[in-house]
């Protein structure tokens, strides 16, 4: 899911709904078309299409962050790009979950024959299956590869969760995590008690969401079962591609899950 993240949900938190009853609006899961573009100078791997330049998008309108032919984030042009230039994972026959997906990269890896794809959301509706990440219906094992970006924050208690990725996910598998995160904060910023929006978006930057994660993260994940392998996107990538593909200092956890 790509939760349109403009000022109507920020003017929607103000109300002060749940993130429930968001969720469910239909007009907020909305694909949006790809439209034609003028080419450019900037690329986006994840639907192959270049621009004089892409969309403002977020509650702070970041300059060039939204492709306007697949609706592509930051965070996604580098996930797609480590996944298919820095790994073989989506070359491989593989059992794959992806949580909440993300409708710029769901029918490109759907449409790989090689995986077994399945998406979970418990909100989204053209998901596949729709469950709580704290509750998965899925043997223990079931799994290959997870994938799962800017999900947890959204938990009030993310403990469950990391749980359930690590249980359905087989010794050896690999689960590539990402959430708001920032290095320089050492320890994560807690606040799943908070129950107001506009609280939340005062402390987080978000009115749905309930932490900051910080430099304990990996912590978080070594104890869930995994061995975590931090993925930067300036150590990854020159300046050059970085503008290329216009990404900001995004980070990526590689999972692998401990017997």
């Amino acid at each position: 899911m790509l939760l349109r993240l403009d000022k109507e949900v920020k003017a929607i938190a103000a109300e002060g709904f749940s993130a429930a009853e968001v969720y469910r609006r239909e007009d907020l899961h909305r694909r949006r078309p790809s439209r034609p573009v003028a080419p450019g100078m900037l690329h986006c791997p994840v639907c192959g299409r270049s621009a004089a330049a892409f969309l403002p998008f977020g509650l702070g309108r970041r300059r060039n962050a939204f492709c306007p032919t697949c609706g592509s984030l930051e965070r996604h042009r580098f996930l797609w790009l480590y996944l298919t230039g820095y790994t073989r994972l989506l070359r491989q026959v593989a059992r794959v979950l992806h949580t909440a997906p993300e409708p710029c990269l769901e029918p490109r890896l759907r449409a790989l024959p090689n995986l077994r794809y399945q998406s979970v959301d418990l909100f989204d509706p053209a998901a596949d299956v729709q469950a709580d990440l704290c509750d998965l219906p899925f043997d223990a094992g079931h799994f290959d590869l997870l994938l799962s970006s800017h999900v947890l924050e959204h938990l009030p208690d993310d403990g469950p969760a990391l749980a359930e990725l690590a249980r359905v996910l087989r010794p050896g598998g690999r689960a590539i995590v990402m959430v708001p995160y920032d290095a320089e904060l050492p320890v994560t910023e807690e606040g799943g008690q908070v129950t107001c929006p506009a609280e939340r978006m005062a402390r987080f930057g978000h009115p749905y969401h309930y932490r900051n994660y910080g430099g304990d993260f990996p912590a978080r994940l070594a104890a869930a079962g995994f061995e975590v392998t931090p993925v930067r996107v300036k150590r990854l990538l020159t300046p050059q591609r970085r503008r290329f593909y216009r990404l900001n200092d995004n980070v990526l956890f590689d999972c692998r899950r401990l017997s």
